[in-house]
């Protein structure tokens, strides 16, 4: 397992290749734990100290969300690239990421206006169909990369 990780570092730039199943499902259970490991330290701070003015405990909260968004920052090429050597090893056009990456950032987009909106009482921008679509065919996608990324390798 940790030889798949390492692996997986060495090839932190590298786009050409392929990864098998493996190599990126080691990679990506690993990246999903740790996250998981990190909204649960958030949350249960938030639980905690969240209606207080706790000084040290929002301090704590700033620098965990802090750590975490360096972590994914950095963790965005090797994933990135694990994610692009796995679909060519199964077969699939790497360029398929662009797919989800456009409807992440139309996601954002939506929720950070509906925020925003409701911040200064102003409608949203967007109704609550067009939210709702956009998360289903997200999702949609999401479960379609999952079955890409399940393929067997076409050596």
């Amino acid at each position: 397992m940790f030889e798949s990780l390492i692996d997986t570092f060495k090839r932190f730039f590298k786009f050409s290749g392929r990864a098998d199943r493996k190599e990126f499902w080691i990679w990506a259970l690993t990246m999903l734990a740790i996250s998981v490991l990190m909204v649960g330290i958030m949350a249960v701070i938030a639980i905690n100290f969240g209606n207080t003015n706790n000084p040290v405990a929002q301090g704590i909260f700033s620098a965990i969300i802090t750590v975490f968004g360096i972590f994914w920052i950095v963790m965005f090429l090797p994933s990135l690239a694990v994610s692009v050597r796995r679909l060519r090893d199964a077969a699939v056009s790497p360029w398929l990421l662009l797919i989800p990456a456009i409807l992440c950032i139309a996601t954002f987009l939506v929720l950070f206006d509906r925020g925003l909106s409701n911040m200064d009482g102003n409608p949203p921008h967007y109704s609550d169909f067009v939210t709702f679509l956009l998360a289903a065919v997200t999702a949609i996608t999401g479960i379609i990369f999952f079955v890409f990324f399940c393929k067997p390798s076409k050596k």
